[in-house]
C-alpha cells in the first residue's frame, strides 16, 4: 500500500495569525519558530511583520527588571526563560541603573568614592548607548536628585520606538529646599535652562532613585517634604510645580507614583498587607482631591510579611512587593504571584518588544527552553536553539561569526567605553592574577571555599577592570567564583544541620531547627545570590562564544546545583539537560559522566515528586550503567589477553588501575541509585495504601516490593549512605501521580533482568568498594 500523501500546506495567512499569536513576554518562542523553514525565517526577520506583531499585542511586554546589585551593579534579571541581552553590561566602569522608559535604561557611572561621573542612556535590545554629562548644578555630595528617561517623538505610541531620539529629565533640590531642573534632548545635544520652584512653605527634598510617573506630558517626582509634596515637571512648558498628597497616613517611603487605568496620576500604598490604589482627579472648581479605588489584601497572595511596594510595571498592571524574605510580582488582574529576586533594593521594570529582526540574525544570547523537562529533551535532539545558520552552513564560517559577533559585542563606540588601565599594567597584573586563580583552585580542591572566593574575587576584579565584564577571559572566573560562592553555602548549611541532628535535644530540636533555617536565610541567601549571578554571567559569555563547550556544560552543572538549593526545581531540570545535551556531543553515549547527570536527573525528578519521570530516567540510568560496566569487564579481559606473561606488572597495573577507578565511580552511581529508588519505591507504596487507591495497591504494591529487591540484588555489600543532597518535595499531589505510575513500573518489567544483570557486574569485580566515590557525592569532573 502507497505511503499517505502528505497534509497540505497550511495557507501563508493562516500561518502568520499563528505567529502573530506567539506571547510577546518570552522572546524565544519567535526565535525557535525562525528555526521551523527558510520561508518562516523570512518572515520572522522582516520588519512587516514585526510592524504587525508589536500593533497586534499592543502594550509591550515586561521582560524583566534591573537592579543594582553591591557586587556586580547594574544586573538584569529576566522573567522569562528567554532573555533579550546578557545579565550585565559589558562595560569597564560601574554602572548603575536610575530609570527605564520607552525600551531605554537611564544609567550613571561611578567614581572610585562612589561619585557620579557621567549619565549613560542604553538601548539593550539595539545594544547601543549615549553618554551624556550631568547638568551644571548637580552635586552629588549635597544636592538629592532624581532622573528619568523618555521617547522624545510627538505623538509616538512606544510599540516601535528604540533609541533615538529620547530626553533626559533631571531633577534635584539644594540645601536651601529649593528645586531644579532641566531636559536634555539627544537631537540638540544640549541640557536646556535651568528650571527653578521654591515653595513658599516647604522645605523640598527629592527622593533619591525612588520610581518616577509619566503622565501626559509631565513627569512627576516623589518628595519627602512635610506635608507630603509631589514636584511636576511639565516636559512642554519646562516648569516646575507641585501637587499636595492627602494627609491620612503617614506614608513615609511605602508609596510609589503611577499612571493608573484611566491615565491620571495615582499612587500605590502598602498599609501592613493590604496594597491600597489611589487617583488623583480634579473637581468642577480646579481643586483636588485622592480617591481611594481599590483596596487589594495580598496576606493569603504573598508566603510572607510585606513590608514595601517598590515598582510597578504601566500597561501590564504588575506591582513589585518587597517582603522581609524576598521580591515578589503581584499581577492584579490573574492573581499570579512570583518571587524574583532577594535584592533590598528597589527594582527597575523594563518593558519593550523583542522580535528577531532586531536581533541582527542571531538568537538571544540567554535563551533557555521550555520549563518542561520532556519539552526540553525533545527540543534539543531536534536542534540547538543558540545558533541560527544563515549561510552555507559550515562549521568554520559559523565559528568566524560567533568569534566576530562576540569581539563586536566587547566594542565600545569611539568616545564611549573606555578602558581604565592601559596594556602594560594589565601584563604586570596579570601575572599575579594568574597567581590568585591557581591558588584559588588549590584552595577549592583542599575545600576552603572561603579562601577560594577571596582569591577568585581578586581575580575577578583585575580582569572586569582591565577587559570589561564580558570578556571571554574571565568566563572560568566567573565559573569558578560562583562555585566556591556555591559550595561555602553548602558547607555552612551541612554545618548547621550537623549541629541541629547532633546536639540539639529532643525538647529543643524545633527551635534549633528554626535557628538553622534563619542561618540558611540570613547567611547563605547571599551567596547563593551572588553564586547565581555569576553563573549566570560566565553562562552569557560561553553563548556568545559556544565553541569551548565543556566549559558550558560545568557551568550548566553548577547553575543546576545553585538552583536545587535555591529549591527551583524547575530551572535545575532546564540546566541539567542542557548540560547533558552538551556533553552528548563531547564523550561517548555511555561515559561515567553521562551516568552521572542522569543520575542527578533522576534525583530531580524525584526531589520534585514527578515519579513517572523518575522512574524512567532511573531505566536510562541502569541502561547506561549495565552498557560501561560489561565494557570495561571486556577491555579487561581484552588487556590480560592481548599483554600476556610477557607484559610487565607496571603497564598492566596503571591501565588496570585506570579501569578500576571508572568501575569504583560507577559501583558509587549504582549505590545511590539504589537507595534513591528504594526511598522512591516507599513513596509510591504509601501513596498507593491511602483508600482513595486502595485498588490500585492490591497489585501494585507487591511489584514495586518486588522490582526495589532485584534492583538491589544480591549487591547488599555496597553502601546505601546518602550522598547527594536534595531539597525537599515541591508539593505535587503524590497521590495522584502515584497511581499514575503503577502503569509505569508495569512496563517497566524489563528492569528486572538489567538489575539483575548489574548486580552480578559489580559484585563480579575485585575492584568494587563500599565508600562512595567523591565524583558521585559532590557531583564534579
Amino acid at each position: 500500500m502507497p505511503p499517505p500523501p502528505p497534509p497540505p500546506a497550511l495557507p501563508d495567512e493562516l500561518i502568520e495569525e499563528i505567529l502573530l499569536r506567539l506571547p510577546p513576554e518570552d522572546p524565544g518562542c519567535l526565535f525557535r519558530a525562525s528555526l521551523v523553514s527558510k520561508p518562516w525565517r523570512s518572515r520572522l526577520t522582516g520588519s512587516a511583520f514585526a510592524r504587525l506583531y508589536r500593533e497586534f499585542h499592543g502594550t509591550p511586554p515586561l521582560l524583566g527588571f534591573f537592579e543594582n546589585d553591591e557586587t556586580v551593579f547594574c544586573w538584569f534579571a529576566p522573567l522569562s526563560p528567554t532573555s533579550p541581552f546578557a545579565p550585565v553590561h559589558p562595560d569597564h566602569r560601574n554602572l548603575f541603573a536610575l530609570d527605564s522608559r520607552h525600551g531605554l535604561v537611564l544609567l550613571n557611572t561611578v567614581g572610585p568614592d562612589g561619585e557620579p561621573l557621567d549619565l549613560v542612556v542604553w538601548d539593550p535590545v539595539g545594544r547601543r548607548k549615549w553618554e551624556l554629562p550631568y547638568p551644571e548644578f548637580a552635586d552629588w555630595g549635597t544636592v538629592p536628585d532624581s532622573a528619568a528617561v523618555l521617547c522624545a517623538v510627538d505623538g509616538c505610541d512606544h510599540l516601535h520606538c528604540h533609541g533615538d531620539p529620547f530626553l533626559v529629565a533631571y531633577v534635584g533640590t539644594d540645601e536651601d529646599g529649593a528645586a531644579h531642573a532641566c531636559l536634555y534632548s539627544s537631537e540638540a545635544r544640549a541640557w536646556s535652562p535651568v528650571t527653578s520652584y521654591e515653595h513658599p512653605d516647604s522645605f523640598l527634598e527629592v527622593i533619591t532613585s525612588w520610581p518616577v510617573a509619566l503622565v501626559g506630558n509631565a513627569l512627576h517626582f516623589p518628595c519627602s517634604s512635610s506635608p507630603r509634596i509631589i514636584l511636576r515637571y511639565d516636559l512642554f512648558n519646562q516648569e516646575l510645580s507641585v501637587i499636595t498628597w492627602p494627609d491620612m497616613y503617614k506614608w513615609e517611603y511605602n508609596y510609589i507614583l503611577m499612571r493608573t487605568e484611566d491615565g491620571v496620576l495615582g499612587c500605590a500604598s502598602l498599609q501592613e498587607s493590604m496594597l491600597e490604589l489611589w487617583s488623583m482627579e480634579s473637581g468642577a472648581d480646579g481643586a483636588v482631591k485622592w480617591v481611594l479605588s481599590r483596596v487589594v489584601e495580598l496576606e493569603n497572595w504573598i508566603p510572607s510579611c510585606t513590608s514595601l511596594v517598590t515598582s510597578f510595571a504601566d500597561g501590564v498592571g504588575v506591582f513589585f512587593v518587597r517582603t522581609n524574605l524576598a521580591v515578589f510580582t503581584v499581577e492584579l488582574k490573574s492573581g499570579r504571584v512570583k518571587k524574583v529576586s532577594s535584592c533590598e533594593d528597589r527594582v527597575i521594570p523594563y518593558m519593550s518588544f523583542y522580535t528577531p529582526d532586531q536581533s541582527g540574525c542571531l538568537a538571544p544570547p540567554s535563551t533557555m527552553t521550555s520549563s518542561s523537562e520532556k519539552n526540553v529533551e525533545t527540543a534539543r535532539e531536534k536542534h540547538d536553539d543558540r545558533l541560527l545558520l544563515h549561510s552555507s552552513g559550515e562549521v568554520a564560517d559559523e565559528k568566524e561569526k560567533w568569534v566576530e559577533k562576540a569581539e563586536e559585542d566587547c566594542k565600545w563606540d569611539e568616545g564611549g567605553w573606555h578602558e581604565e588601565g592601559s596594556v602594560e599594567d594589565w601584563e604586570w597584573k596579570r601575572e599575579k592574577a594568574l597567581e590568585q586563580f591557581q591558588e584559588g583552585s588549590k584552595a577549592f580542591k583542599e575545600r576552603r571555599f572561603g579562601h577560594a572566593r577571596n582569591c577568585f574575587h581578586y581575580v575577578l576584579t583585575e580582569e572586569v577592570f582591565y577587559c570589561g565584564r564580558l570578556s571571554p577571559i574571565c568566563i572560568m572566573t566567573y565559573y569558578k567564583y560562583g562555585h566556591a560562592l556555591l559550595y561555602e553555602a553548602k558547607a555552612k548549611i551541612a554545618q548547621y544541620q550537623d549541629l541541629v541532628e547532633g546536639s540539639a535535644s529532643r525538647d529543643d530540636i524545633g527551635s534549633s531547627k528554626a535557628s538553622c533555617s534563619n542561618v540558611r536565610e540570613d547567611d547563605t541567601e547571599k551567596d547563593l545570590d551572588l553564586a547565581w549571578k555569576m553563573l549566570h554571567i560566565a553562562r552569557a559569555i560561553h553563548e556568545k562564544c559556544p565553541f569551548i563547550p565543556m566549559e558550558g556544560v560545568k557551568i550548566f552543572r553548577a547553575l543546576a546545583e545553585v538552583s536545587l538549593e535555591r529549591e527551583d526545581i524547575d530551572y535545575a531540570l532546564r540546566c541539567w539537560f542542557k548540560a547533558l545535551a552538551n556533553l552528548e556531543h563531547l564523550v561517548e553515549p555511555d561515559h561515567c559522566q553521562i551516568i552521572l547527570l542522569n543520575l542527578h536527573i533522576f534525583l530531580t525528578f524525584k526531589s520534585a515528586s514527578k515519579i513517572d519521570d523518575a522512574v524512567a530516567r532511573a531505566a536510562k540510568v541502569f541502561s547506561l550503567y549495565k552498557s560501561r560496566m560489561q565494557k570495561h569487564i571486556n577491555a579487561n579481559k581484552t588487556l590480560l589477553a592481548v599483554k600476556g606473561d610477557s607484559a610487565s606488572a607496571a603497564e598492566v597495573g596503571s591501565e588496570i588501575s585506570s579501569l578500576d577507578n571508572e568501575i569504583e565511580l560507577l559501583s558509587s552511581i549504582f549505590t545511590v541509585l539504589v537507595e534513591k529508588f528504594e526511598e522512591l519505591t516507599k513513596e509510591m507504596l504509601t501513596t498507593t495504601s491511602k483508600p482513595s487507591g486502595a485498588r490500585n495497591a492490591v497489585y501494585a504494591a507487591p511489584r514495586a516490593s518486588s522490582l526495589t529487591s532485584e534492583i538491589a540484588g544480591p549487591s547488599n555489600s555496597l553502601s546505601t549512605t546518602a550522598t547527594i543532597e536534595t531539597p525537599g518535595s515541591t508539593g505535587t499531589d503524590l497521590e495522584t501521580a502515584g497511581q499514575a505510575n503503577v502503569k509505569q513500573i508495569a512496563a517497566e518489567s524489563s528492569l528486572k533482568k538489567l538489575a539483575e544483570d548489574s548486580s552480578s557486574l559489580v559484585n563480579g569485580d575485585s575492584s568494587n568498594k563500599s565508600d562512595v566515590h567523591p565524583a558521585a557525592r559532590d557531583g564534579t569532573f
